[in-house]
């Protein structure tokens, strides 16, 4: 399918007067070098990503030529996502996506990890760990939305505070 989308419609070019066959044959040897290229370096760039799940971190690492490592603190993750294309669902494999606050307007993930069996246990250990690393709720804090009538008192705590601030800058 690629070769009749991608490839293909290039012969019609030594259709072309002036161009002759000599410019699709260059065309496609250039391309079979490549795409050759490309698939000698599938299996070598596979083996080379690796997943760890720390008791605090999830890292993950891959690359052949320039190494990759992404380090994302529970902490930090706010979301993950799972993703499954067609081919996915087809080999039973799945991608985690690692999305976490610094990274929340932007919509690449943080961290990927790609080609998972397991993906489903993963991202269980991985929430269990989220919530785990998480700091409990402070039962001190009331939860009660704020009237009109306290805004005033939090706005002078606020100024209170900055001036403090200031003022410890200065001396």
């Amino acid at each position: 399918m690629v070769f009749v989308f991608g490839f293909l419609p290039y012969a019609f070019l030594g259709l072309v007067p002036g161009a002759g066959w000599t410019y699709v044959a260059i065309f496609l040897a250039a391309n079979a070098v490549w795409i050759i290229i490309a698939c000698a370096l599938i299996l070598p760039y596979c083996r080379s990503i690796s997943y760890e799940l720390r008791d605090d971190e999830v890292v993950v690492r891959r690359g052949i030529l320039t190494r990759s490592e992404d380090v994302v603190p529970y902490r930090m993750v706010t979301n993950v996502a799972l993703k499954r294309g067609p081919f996915d669902r087809l080999f039973g494999i799945g991608t985690l996506q690692v999305h976490t606050a610094g990274f929340s307007q932007q919509t690449a993930a943080e961290s990927t990890l790609t080609g998972l069996a397991n993906y489903q246990q993963v991202r269980e250990l991985i929430m269990a760990q989220v919530h785990r690393q998480r700091p409990a709720a402070e039962s001190s804090v009331p939860s009660q939305p704020l009237g009109h009538e306290d805004v005033p008192d939090i706005l002078q705590g606020i100024l209170d505070e900055v001036r403090g601030m200031r003022s410890d800058r200065k001396e």
